[in-house]
C-alpha cells in the first residue's frame, strides 16, 4: 500500500507542477503584453497659417473656405520623379458660406512651406481640384493609411464652436 500512496502523491505533485508551470507561463504572457511598448499616438501638427490661402486656392467653389487645419506625419513617403519626400496627412474643415463644415483630408510634402498636395478623402476629392492619390508618386496612400484618420481626429478635437460639424456643404 505504501507504494500505491506514494504513486498517488507523485501524480498529485506532477499535476500541481504542470498546473503551476502553465499558470506561470500565462502570467508571464499577460505581464509581457501589458508591458510591451505601445505605438505612440501620432502628434497633431499645426498647419502653417501662411499656407491656408494656398490650400484654399485648390477649392472648386470660391465661396467655400478652409479652417482648422492640422497635419500628422506619415511613415509613407511621396516619390516625385525619383525624389522621396516626407508625407504629412493634412486635414481641415471645408466651410460653406452657411458655416456648415466637413473635414477634407489631403497628403502633402510640407506643412511649413509650399509643397505637393494630393486629395485623399472623398470630401477633398469632391471640393478641391488638387491631384488625387493613386498615381505612382502616392502609391499605397489612402484614407486607411496610418496617420490619415488621426489627422481627422486632430481637426475634430481642434474645432471651435464656429463650424457646424457633420453637415455636408
Amino acid at each position: 500500500m505504501a507504494t500505491l500512496l506514494y504513486g498517488r502523491r507523485s501524480i498529485v505533485r506532477r499535476t500541481a507542477t504542470i498546473g503551476g508551470r502553465i499558470a506561470l507561463v500565462a502570467l508571464v504572457m499577460i505581464v509581457g503584453a501589458a508591458c510591451a511598448p505601445k505605438s505612440a499616438p501620432r502628434a497633431c501638427l499645426q498647419f502653417s497659417a501662411d499656407l491656408m490661402p494656398d490650400l484654399a486656392g485648390g477649392l472648386i467653389r470660391k465661396d467655400f473656405r478652409i479652417a482648422n487645419a492640422w497635419a500628422v506625419k506619415s511613415d509613407q513617403m511621396i516619390d516625385s520623379s525619383g525624389v522621396k519626400f516626407p508625407a504629412y496627412f493634412l486635414s481641415a474643415d471645408i466651410v460653406a458660406p452657411s458655416g456648415e463644415a466637413v473635414v477634407g483630408t489631403w497628403v502633402t510634402t510640407e506643412i511649413t512651406k509650399p509643397g505637393l498636395i494630393y486629395s485623399v478623402s472623398p470630401q477633398a476629392k469632391k471640393y478641391s481640384s488638387w491631384a488625387q492619390v493613386g498615381d505612382p508618386s502616392t502609391a499605397g496612400i489612402t484614407i486607411e493609411t496610418p496617420g490619415a484618420k488621426e489627422s481627422v481626429s486632430c481637426v475634430l478635437t481642434g474645432r471651435g464652436s464656429s463650424p457646424k460639424a457633420g453637415v455636408s456643404p
